[in-house]
C-alpha cells in the first residue's frame, strides 16, 4: 500500500523509472555506462523512497545504486527483478481501479 501511495505522489518519477528500466532491460548497456546509468536509476528510486517509508523501492534503491550496495555484476538481474515488481504493482493498481464503460 505504501508503494502505491509513493507512486501516486510521484507519478512522473514512476513513469521515468519504468521507461529507464525498460531501456536497460531491452537494450545494450556498455560496462562504461554502468555507473552513470545505475546512479540515475538509483536517484529515481530514492526520489520514490522519499515519499513513503518501507516501500519496495527502498530495497531496489539500496541494491541498484552504486554508492550503496549496488554491484555491476548484479545490475541487470536487479533491473529485471525491478521490472517484474513494477509489472505486479501495475497489475494490482489496474485491478483496484477498474474503469467501467457507461453508455
Amino acid at each position: 500500500m505504501k508503494s502505491q501511495k509513493a507512486i501516486l505522489q510521484q507519478v512522473t518519477t514512476y513513469r521515468e523509472l519504468k521507461k529507464r528500466v525498460h531501456e536497460i532491460n531491452n537494450g545494450p548497456l556498455d560496462v562504461a555506462d554502468y555507473y552513470r546509468t545505475a546512479t540515475e536509476l538509483g536517484a529515481l528510486l530514492l526520489k520514490l523512497c522519499a515519499c513513503e517509508n518501507h516501500t519496495i523501492f527502498h530495497y531496489f534503491a539500496e541494491h541498484i545504486h552504486p554508492g550503496k550496495a549496488g554491484d555491476v555484476r548484479c545490475f541487470r538481474l536487479e533491473c529485471r527483478d525491478l521490472a517484474d515488481q513494477i509489472k505486479a504493482l501495475d497489475m494490482e493498481r489496474a485491478q483496484k481501479h477498474r474503469l467501467k464503460r457507461v453508455k
